[in-house]
């Protein structure tokens, strides 16, 4: 138990380190390895993310955690605070 922990600290430390922004972070279908990939391909931010296309963000994630319908969700949900003061 104590050794996954650790490995989720350092997840969540590298994701930090990296610059990839709470917000990011807390996209639901987004798990730790997806994070952190975002980060080593500049994507940090919501924008950033919103920014993607589903097939990009696959490429740069890889399909391991997430499909084309998962995807299309994960950059929906960034998108989401383009749409509050509308």
């Amino acid at each position: 138990m104590d050794s996954i922990k650790k490995t989720e600290r350092a997840s969540e430390n590298q994701r930090i380190a990296l610059g990839v922004s709470d917000e990011v972070a807390n996209i639901r279908l987004l798990n730790a390895n997806d994070l952190i990939a975002l980060g080593l391909n500049g994507i940090k931010s919501l924008d950033d993310l919103a920014d993607l296309a589903s097939d990009e963000l696959l490429e740069i994630t890889g399909t391991s955690n997430l499909n084309q319908k998962s995807a299309d969700e994960v950059i929906m949900a960034a998108r989401a605070h383009w749409f509050e003061d509308a």
